[in-house]
């Protein structure tokens, strides 16, 4: 009998299933119940407000960055969506890389991109009520946003075939 390879794919997105805070992550809960049940985040820090936040991704393949942030008691405030049209129109020219990571998490190390005079920038998968799209986020050579602007993801809409019909 052989395995075939939708059985690895199947296995995959359950593994991303048990580690995606959505599922099994609640108010109340304490950082050890939240890293018992999802693993360790890709990032945490702390908001202007003092609250303590912990970041999962599911980028570079995926559509979304969970922020569980907790309140000063130690337990599960909130858990949400930081790929949002909402969080983006927040993004501001001459904003930090380190704001920016604060705002809409981190992007992927796969996702950044470094071009011919010290720009760079980074970039996030994320769903638009049902339509697939890419964030860019441009930075100077001194780590400040010049600007960002969003796309259809050419990877879900794109033919690759350039029209090029028989």
């Amino acid at each position: 009998m052989s395995i075939r390879p939708h059985f690895f794919v199947v296995v995959a997105l359950l593994a991303g299933c048990a580690s995606d805070p959505r599922y099994g992550v609640s108010p109340g809960m304490t950082g050890t119940e939240v890293s018992s049940r999802v693993g360790k985040p890709v990032a945490t820090g702390r908001l202007p407000s003092g609250e303590e936040y912990w970041d999962y991704s599911s980028q570079p393949f995926g559509y979304r960055i969970e922020r569980v942030t907790f309140a000063p008691d130690g337990r599960v405030q909130e858990v949400r969506n930081l790929l949002t049209e909402e969080n983006f129109k927040r993004l501001q020219q001459g904003m930090s890389a380190a704001d920016v990571a604060r705002l809409i998490g981190p992007s992927a190390p796969s996702e950044h991109r470094a071009y011919g005079g010290g720009t760079k920038s980074w970039s996030y998968r994320y769903d638009d009520v049902g339509v697939k799209k890419l964030l860019h986020v441009v930075f100077d050579d001194h780590d400040r946003v010049l600007y960002h602007y969003t796309e259809w993801d050419p990877s879900v809409y794109s033919k690759g075939d350039s029209g090029n019909r028989r």
